[in-house]
């Protein structure tokens, strides 16, 4: 079980979380209201925290994508299908720019994992490579209106 501070919640988990749905969403052709997202990823941010204080490691991660999955069906209104692959290509893409990132950085600075774990300032430090790459992304997608509509094919059928 983590003990997530608040500071890791609120400048990590709920702009992470804003990033995660915002990218997911446009890559499938969806942009819902800017404030319903922030709604949602604010529920998210709360939901996290007491997510990892109450469950184990590895668990935790299933149940944050169910959460985000269900506040995206209800806040932002998507329909299930939808919200479901929204949030996990969002995810997808998260984890993997995360991971490379929790390789790299502590190898950079010269400080181990767990002691920038232990540390919340530091664990802040942590996201902020990630939510930049995520923000460039978000950006990049909707400079030049990219999406995934045209490689899923259950788009097409859901928008019907």
């Amino acid at each position: 079980m983590d003990r997530m501070p608040i500071n890791v919640v609120v400048f990590g988990s709920i702009p992470e979380a804003i990033l995660v749905i915002s990218l997911g969403l446009i890559l499938i052709g969806m942009r819902p209201p800017f404030r319903k997202i922030v709604v949602a990823a604010i529920i998210q941010g709360v939901a996290a925290y007491y997510i990892r204080k109450n469950v184990g490691f590895g668990l935790h991660i299933l149940l944050q994508y169910i959460t985000m999955c269900i506040l995206v069906w209800l806040i932002i209104r998507m329909p299930i299908c939808l919200s479901l692959l929204g949030v996990l290509i969002g995810v997808t893409i998260t984890s993997l720019i995360e991971g490379t990132m929790v390789l790299i950085i502590p190898k950079l600075i010269g400080v181990s994992l767990a002691e920038i774990m232990s540390r919340s300032w530091l664990r802040v430090a942590l996201f902020l490579p990630h939510l930049c790459i995520l923000s460039i992304l978000v950006y990049l997608c909707l400079k030049h209106n990219f999406t995934l509509e045209d490689e899923i094919g259950i788009l097409r059928i859901k928008k019907k």
